[in-house]
């Protein structure tokens, strides 16, 4: 099976680039730039200020956190897909760790479906839901019980409820034999000249508090959409560039590793 960590990693960079241009788009508006036109009713391009920048910046904070979400769940997904192929070569102790892995998160996925009933009335039983537990138990079965990895699920394995910070982001690979995944990212040459230092011990130091400050900000966002506070250009810039190096080193690290099972 061909492994491709290098689609998610552009088609991630297609994204910080649209990011880039959309806020700087804004933020050239509200200085006044000349020739900015609409012919849709009901709208005065004139009139875009700070505000409109504040509220743009506040939304690229969090589409970037979803765009970083999806490359790593689909670079750690092209992970787990390789994995299934090598997965009779990999230590006793690897195989075991896995599939004990995933069977914590089968049972974590299941306690999402609390129910096989629709919503509405009359109450009966939903087919899209039975279909979607049986292939989850059907896998569990397989992949468990019968230690048959072309049945696991790739889904299973990439299943998380909260923000990728750093430390679902090393879960999520532990899940597939990767430990300390950040910690190894850390040795990017790109990380050390983002936070000006020499050394993969002074990266591991600052990274973690750096993307835990992310997150705390994209929560804030969204659960205070009302909030007037402001998000610089250059603080999105930052973020997006933070993020771009993050992304790069894991392509670097989870292809070294693939390369070794």
């Amino acid at each position: 099976m061909a492994v491709d960590f290098e689609g998610p990693l552009l088609d991630f960079y297609e994204q910080t680039k649209h990011i880039r241009q959309i806020i700087v788009a804004i933020e050239s508006a509200a200085k006044g730039a000349p020739g900015l036109i609409t012919l849709r009713a009901g709208i005065d391009l004139a009139s875009i200020n700070v505000k409109n920048i504040n509220t743009v910046n506040a939304m690229a904070l969090v589409l970037l956190a979803s765009s970083f979400e999806e490359c790593v769940r689909e670079e750690l997904g092209q992970c787990a897909d390789h994995l299934s192929t090598r997965y009779a070569h990999l230590a006793d102790g690897v195989r075991h760790s896995v599939r004990g892995s995933y069977w914590n998160a089968c049972v974590d996925r299941l306690r999402f479906s609390s129910t096989i009933l629709t919503k509405n009335k009359p109450k009966v039983p939903d087919a899209k839901a039975i279909a979607g537990l049986k292939g989850l138990l059907d896998s569990a079965r397989g992949f468990v019980i019968a230690d048959d990895a072309t049945l696991f699920d790739r889904k299973v394995f990439l299943h998380h409820s909260n923000n990728f910070r750093p430390s679902v982001v090393d879960e999520i690979a532990s899940r597939i034999g990767i430990k300390g995944l950040l910690d190894d990212v850390a040795e990017s040459g790109k990380l050390k000249a983002y936070f000006g230092v020499t050394s993969k011990k002074e990266v591991i130091a600052l990274l973690r508090p750096k993307l835990n400050e992310f997150y705390d900000l994209r929560n804030e966002i969204v659960h205070s959409l009302n909030s007037s506070a402001g998000y610089a250009v250059d603080v999105v810039v930052n973020y997006i560039e933070l993020f771009e190096a993050v992304a790069d080193s894991i392509k670097t690290v989870l292809s070294r590793t693939a390369l070794k099972w």
